[in-house]
């Protein structure tokens, strides 16, 4: 049998700084009632009267969707039954930053008390051309990584590089966006947005064949 080919084996890591072109929000409903057929209706409407308003202020269907939906026993603090909560939560995603904060309280205005905000994240919009020349940038610089790396693995052990044996890509994503201002919709006029920055990153896992 031939014998096993010495190598080296490095992981990289690659970051490109974009600028998010995409702010998600979650919006849900929350309704007890006593009957359970009352919880579901009232909170189906809460969620239609915020699909509204998502739509006349011009979000289109591909970047809305409901997001889950819930019914259980509501109790009160003695344990005994007070009724059934049901709950739905519905997810937009904003591409106009400066008329987001007076767009997240309107439709949150549209469901009144049963309406609330479940979580807001920024993001990069993968399907256009900025994003796929993000992660192709990423990519190159997690290989070059792992190169530079491996080269001075090679040097500390008195051996030279050879050849590639094996690559393969890890996880890729995204890191949180820096910095990004704290969100609070309570004034009728919105919040300020600052997006700030996120970076589009990708790993690779590379093997070497190592030569004397």
């Amino acid at each position: 049998m031939p014998e096993p080919v010495e190598g080296v084996t490095v992981a990289g890591t690659g970051r490109v700084p974009v600028s998010p072109d995409v702010l998600m929000v979650w919006f849900g409903a929350e309704v007890t009632d006593p009957a359970v057929r009352d919880a579901v209706s009232r909170c189906s409407d809460a969620i239609s009267a915020m699909l509204n308003v998502l739509r006349q202020r011009g979000v289109v269907d591909r970047d809305l969707q409901t997001a889950g939906a819930s019914l259980y026993q509501a109790h009160d603090p003695g344990g005994a039954p007070r009724g059934w909560t049901a709950s739905q939560e519905l997810s937009a995603r904003l591409r106009n930053f400066d008329r987001a904060g007076d767009l997240v309280n309107a439709v949150l205005d549209a469901a009144g008390p049963l309406a609330r905000l479940r979580n807001l994240r920024f993001d990069v919009d993968r399907t256009t051309e900025r994003y796929f020349v993000a992660r192709t940038e990423a990519r190159r610089r997690a290989f070059g990584d792992a190169e530079t790396a491996a080269q001075q693995y090679a040097e500390l052990a008195g051996r030279r590089l050879g050849v590639v044996m094996s690559v393969r890509e890890g996880d890729a994503g995204y890191s949180p966006p820096v910095p990004m201002r704290s969100m609070s919709f309570a004034s009728a006029q919105g919040a300020p947005v600052e997006q700030g920055e996120l970076d589009v990153m990708t790993t690779v896992e590379v093997r070497w064949e190592l030569l004397s």
